[in-house]
């Protein structure tokens, strides 16, 4: 197998999900880095790749961001979805762990970590997958 470049990692990433129960489970739609749109306020996952070695294993790392809209707390404020959140950061881990693929290896780099985006009332996990592919 030859080394593939930055975009067709990040396109086998986003078809992977787009085919998995993760894919699935997103209540909105799935975009590659930059394509989701600045005013979204929808559940929707954005898939990045971030760095790679090119060697005979090739490896890298992909970012999924998984933006959750907050929802109305009881005195009216926007508030973390925790209850979905967190039933997003199983599915991800549940995806990593069990990746059928047989062309790359993963595993998460960090635990799936929640950060907030005040900008659009909207948390987003953060996701980073480490992978290897065998190039020869």
């Amino acid at each position: 197998m030859a080394v593939k470049t930055e975009q067709q990692i990040e396109r086998d990433f986003y078809s992977f999900i787009k085919g998995s129960n993760l894919g699935a489970a997103i209540k909105g739609k799935i975009y590659r880095s930059e394509m989701r749109p600045n005013d979204a306020k929808t559940e929707d996952l954005v898939v990045k790749y971030l760095a790679g070695i090119d060697e005979q294993i090739q490896s890298g790392v992909v970012i999924l961001n998984i933006y959750v809209p907050d929802i109305a707390y009881q005195d009216g404020r926007k508030v973390i979805d925790h209850k979905r959140i967190g039933e997003l950061q199983e599915i991800v881990n549940e995806f990593v762990n069990s990746n059928e693929n047989t062309e790359y290896w993963m595993q998460t780099d960090t635990t799936p970590t929640t950060m907030k985006n005040e900008d659009i009332e909207q948390h987003f996990i953060y996701v980073r997958i480490k992978f290897n592919r065998i190039t020869v």
